[in-house]
């Protein structure tokens, strides 16, 4: 890699964007608990805060899930359509990319809530 496309994040190769992503949200997280645990005054306190906001959270992750649907459904995808119809072969494989990376999406948010759905059963503990 030439040091021009190293310094332009556009150009990263689509991994390394991805594990930067990946980075970040967990720093993030991990921000978010520490402040949580500190604010609460122990882990203990905390994870008793936690596990009685489980079902509002729940409920906040869905509402964010129905939002971002919504905004690919309404907003997003209508353009990203339009567009790929001006490509040379009329947008065929794009297309096909595009609803096995939904498919894809889907099946994430599926195996996070299956996950979520086991940890408040008590199997993750």
């Amino acid at each position: 890699m030439t040091l021009p496309r190293l310094l332009d994040p556009r150009r990263w190769p689509s991994l390394v964007v991805f594990g930067m992503a990946l980075i970040g949200a967990f720093v993030v997280c991990g921000a978010i608990v520490a402040l949580g645990i500190r604010m609460m005054g122990s882990q203990v306190a905390f994870e008793a805060a936690w596990g009685q906001a489980t079902p509002w959270l729940f409920l906040w992750r869905w509402a964010c899930y129905a939002g971002l649907v919504l905004w690919w459904l309404k907003l997003w995808r209508p353009r990203l359509v339009r567009q790929l119809g001006e490509d040379d072969d009329g947008g065929e494989e794009a297309r096909s990319r595009m609803k096995r990376l939904e498919r894809y999406a889907i099946g994430v948010m599926v195996a996070i809530e299956f996950f979520n759905l086991l940890d408040w059963m008590g199997g993750g503990r």
